[in-house]
């Protein structure tokens, strides 16, 4: 009984998050047609640098929302690492701190990279041109059975 509950407790909360990945694809997808309508705008570019940092800030909060889906459609520690290595990439490159939060900031994205080289599990996991991917899942799209 308490297993039941249990497995159905995790497939509610697994068909919940993809309903939000939905809810958030729909989003980035509103607000990139919003952003290339507002680049249109000639009078935009007008501000100089400002306008290339507000296209920024805006580019990466689009790749920030994209990493965030895969990390709900795909529970991997790897995928928790990148959406927080754009957050911080976010926080550097258009954020206005001084040097110490920019070296602290650069400081977290290297600890990231330490982590994700050398203390993620690579078992069962292949290299493929998208990258490193679950064995399984490797070989389901290549047709590989057992």
């Amino acid at each position: 009984m308490r297993k039941k509950l249990q497995d159905k407790m995790f497939e509610i909360s697994y068909i919940f998050e993809l309903m939000i990945s939905v809810i958030v694809g729909v989003a980035i997808l509103a607000f990139a047609v919003c952003m290339v309508i507002d680049m249109l705008d000639v009078s935009l570019y007008a501000g100089g640098v400002s306008s290339l940092v507000t296209i920024l800030d805006d580019a990466i909060i689009l790749a920030i929302g994209a990493e965030l889906i895969k990390m709900l459609c795909k529970h991997t520690p790897e995928t928790i690492i990148e959406v927080l290595a754009f957050a911080l990439a976010r926080q550097l490159i258009v954020g206005h701190t001084g040097a110490v939060e920019n070296i602290i900031t650069v400081a977290a994205i290297a600890i990231l990279f330490v982590i994700r080289r050398f203390l993620l599990v690579r078992r069962d996991m292949v290299e493929t041109p998208d990258g490193l991917v679950e064995m399984a899942e490797a070989k389901e799209e290549s047709g590989i059975n057992g």
